[in-house]
């Protein structure tokens, strides 16, 4: 014991000498930027040697630590150089911190499963964050011209789980330029100046031109507005969906309806659901299917316990009048729940072994498993989070947990990777995937086969 105090005093005494030496040499009179330099190495040696002597735990907890510290210098540091001067910048870094804070209390926070919440509510914020801030993060200017080609091979050249975010982004933020310059969006994705985007682009940017469209039409609608306001609106928006799309991507855009239209105007999402299927019942389920992938992103939804998957389970299936509303709203929430948390396979584990009896009444929850996984592949066919997923195995002693897994992910991905895609693409059936529905009947009516 008395070895250890002496040693403990030797290294505290030594670390204080050390910072010292390196303040002073930075002060010198020398040459400022090479002694700065020279600092920056001795502190970033020092403590890489330290970093060893922890265990793996202990090092995870010190690197989301010390992330998170860099993170608040930056925003220090934004804000004094002015590089943080307007607000979108600002939310933007105030996003990151959250991040690297959650990343903190992830390994602090005691037992698997709650760290597995907070795994999954980091992962919500990473994607929202992305996709919320791309003019910041792609450094975009505000003017009119939005030069998408080169923008989305800047976004490709990222790591292959931020791209598609990104680029859904980047689908919103080219629709907002337009009717911020140039009114009503027309030919946006089908325009020749667009026409040698890259295939897998294009699923994303039309989900993003999908909630521009839908949140600039939605914003002008009450509870109170008439029946005929709610039906012209309607009309419009089904109008400009199919005007600005690509030939079978305008289901991905249709969708983005009843993801808005729950996540901001709640209150009118029966009376959307009611207008809709008067106007056209085969556009209901596409609505349905926005509003579950709406529900995963709600705020109460999104804190970081265990209960909120149950919440949100829960309000896909009591929020719906109709089973039709039902079945797209589970698969709208399976959608959402899988290509989140994409990178980590157990958060999906988790929820099938707490809710499994639950999900299993149907196939709704594997349907939007593998459609999502589908669109995935279409967006990052080399992915290797996607080929990691797919190779994921749950706890063999758990024979119960296995067989969901089985029956509810790996088999029906398999079947559509390896069965339906190719079809669907080809046939420009992707974007009927927005919808719950059979995929192998879908697969049947583009080949013009006898529905099974």
């Amino acid at each position: 014991m008395r070895e250890f105090a002496q040693s403990m005093i030797s290294c505290s005494w030594a670390l204080c000498l050390f910072g010292t030496a390196q303040l002073a040499r930075i002060v010198s009179p020398h040459d400022k930027s090479q002694s700065r330099h020279q600092a920056v190495v001795a502190f970033d040696a020092v403590t890489e040697t330290t970093e060893l002597q922890l265990s793996s735990l202990i090092q995870e907890i010190f690197q989301a630590g010390d992330q998170l510290q860099r993170g608040m210098v930056d925003v220090m540091f934004s804000v004094v150089t002015l590089e943080a001067v307007t607000p979108r910048h600002m939310t933007k870094l105030t996003f990151d911190v959250m991040q690297q804070s959650v990343e903190v209390f992830k390994y602090l926070t005691p037992g698997l499963n709650n760290r597995l919440a907070w795994q999954e509510f980091q992962n919500k914020l990473h994607a929202f964050n992305l996709f919320e801030h791309v003019d910041v993060a792609l450094q975009l200017s505000s003017g009119p011209d939005v030069p998408l080609i080169a923008l989305v091979e800047k976004a490709d050249a990222l790591d292959s789980y931020l791209a598609p975010w990104v680029m859904e982004g980047l689908g919103r933020y080219y629709a907002e330029r337009h009717w911020e310059y140039n009114g009503t969006p027309q030919q946006l994705l089908t325009a020749a100046k667009v026409r040698d985007l890259p295939a897998r682009s294009l699923i994303p940017l039309h989900t993003g031109m999908g909630l521009s469209l839908a949140r600039r039409l939605l914003a002008s609608l009450t509870p109170q507005s008439p029946d005929i306001a709610i039906d012209t609106l309607l009309r419009e928006f089904i109008a400009l969906c199919q005007q600005n799309s690509r030939e079978g991507y305008t289901g991905a855009v249709l969708e983005a309806l009843g993801l808005v239209t729950r996540l901001l105007y709640p209150q009118i999402v029966r009376i959307i659901d009611w207008r809709l299927s008067a106007i056209d019942p085969d556009l209901v389920g596409y609505f349905w299917h926005g509003v579950g992938r709406g529900l995963y992103f709600l705020p109460i939804n999104a804190l970081p316990c265990t209960s909120s998957a149950w919440r949100a389970v829960e309000m896909a299936q009591e929020e719906p009048p109709h089973s039709l509303g039902r079945l797209n709203a589970l698969g709208g929430l399976a959608w959402a729940l899988t290509l989140v948390n994409l990178r980590h396979p157990a958060i999906l584990e988790t929820f099938l072994e707490q809710y499994g009896g639950v999900i299993s009444a149907n196939d709704a929850f594997s349907t939007g498993v593998s459609a999502s996984l589908m669109i995935w592949y279409d967006i990052e066919k080399d992915d290797p989070y996607l080929r990691a997923f797919l190779h994921y195995r749950p706890d063999p002693c758990n024979p119960r947990l296995t067989q969901l897994w089985n029956s509810h992910v790996r088999a029906p991905a398999q079947e559509a990777l390896q069965g339906y895609y190719d079809v669907l693409k080809t046939q420009y059936g992707l974007g009927e995937v927005f919808r719950h529905q059979s995929l192998q009947a879908l697969v049947d009516r583009l080949k013009g086969e006898p529905v099974r």
